[in-house]
């Protein structure tokens, strides 16, 4: 079955644009929505795209040219409103606007509930429509202006093909008696609410290979948890493109005595140097007085609130954590990660 062709999606940039577009949804029972952030990219994730589709029109609506808070009285005043993977969106949305979306409806849940095979978007969308959804820009910068005519598709497709999936799905939710469960997890999504970003000074513990480590090792490992995360948080850079996780352990463990020894460390380069050279000097030369120490660092104490940010996290949440160090840039999963969707 393939999607009868629809119009070029809308681009709202402006307020007088975002005035038309809510004129334009009073009208509707139920809307699309998702949205794009840009947590790979960033220290402080932001909402940078959100993209509406009704039956017969998609519409992307940049929160970074305009105040999209007024569209609130449209979102949140009780119609039916389908996300796919929703659990983060609701998260970003309320963090951001306020907002909630009590008719929540997740074709990602309803998915998972009917037993389908593949619960991503694309999956769902090809087995509905034939058409193979494109997963090039799952890590775009949706922060950077301008944005491609390619990124702007992109963007339009993860709400395009919502409504009729929905409609499918809930016709077989009824038909199988398990629209109450369903609409029991819509509920709980709903109420999800984003909890508070603090920096864990004591992550460096779930390193890999961090509980290898003699005592100063330890020592020197979280002295580069705690730079790391400083110099991410001044650069509003993720804290895994200032220093990966790997190298950092590699650091703890070789303790290079000289900078030609530690440029030869795999992750080290000039970039990273330059950034955190001095930071890892430095805690290169408090480990080596500490050589003969026999125990473990102490954790801080739990009233020290140490660096406030995103979670401690080698990657965000659209890339693929590899530790388990950290919460991610909206302590959610997405189940799984927002990249999951499709």
């Amino acid at each position: 079955m393939s999607n009868p062709a629809r119009p070029t999606p809308i681009h709202v940039a402006d307020p007088a644009s975002l005035q038309s577009l809510i004129e334009a949804l009073r009208p509707e029972p139920v809307l699309a929505i998702d949205t794009e952030s840009n947590s790979f990219h960033v220290y402080r994730e932001r909402v940078c795209l959100l993209q509406l589709s009704t039956r017969s029109a998609d519409y992307i609506v940049d929160p970074i040219a305009v105040d999209v808070r007024p569209l609130g009285e449209v979102l949140c005043d009780g119609r039916e409103t389908v996300l796919h993977g929703a659990d983060y969106d609701v998260r970003c949305l309320h963090r951001e606007y306020g907002w909630r979306l009590p008719r929540l409806f997740d074709t990602m849940v309803a998915a998972r509930r009917l037993g389908r095979p593949g619960l991503g978007l694309a999956a769902l969308v090809e087995a509905k429509f034939g058409v193979r959804m494109s997963k090039a820009h799952q890590r775009s910068d949706w922060g950077r202006r301008p944005l491609s005519r390619e990124q702007l598709r992109y963007a339009s497709l993860d709400t395009q093909f919502l409504l009729p999936i929905a409609e499918e799905f809930k016709a077989e939710l009824a038909a199988r008696g398990l629209t109450d469960q369903a609409e029991q997890e819509f509920q709980r999504i709903s109420a999800v609410v984003p909890k508070e970003r603090v920096f864990d000074t004591e992550g460096w513990r779930r390193l890999k290979g961090a509980r290898e480590l003699d005592p100063a090792g330890k020592k020197l490992l979280r002295a580069l948890w705690l730079a790391r995360e400083a110099r991410a948080d001044q650069e509003d850079r993720p804290p895994f493109k200032v220093l990966g996780e790997p190298t950092m352990v590699e650091i703890a463990s070789r303790r290079p005595t000289t900078r030609e020894a530690l440029e030869k460390i795999p992750g080290i380069s000039p970039q990273v140097l330059r950034r955190l050279g001095d930071a890892i000097d430095a805690a290169l030369r408090d480990a080596g007085s500490d050589q003969g120490t026999s125990h473990d660092p102490q954790p801080a104490p739990e009233n020290d609130a140490g660096v406030r940010g995103p979670g401690s996290r080698d990657a965000p949440q659209n890339a693929t954590p590899s530790t388990g160090a950290g919460t991610g840039a909206a302590g959610s999963s997405r189940a799984g990660n927002p990249a999951n969707r499709r």
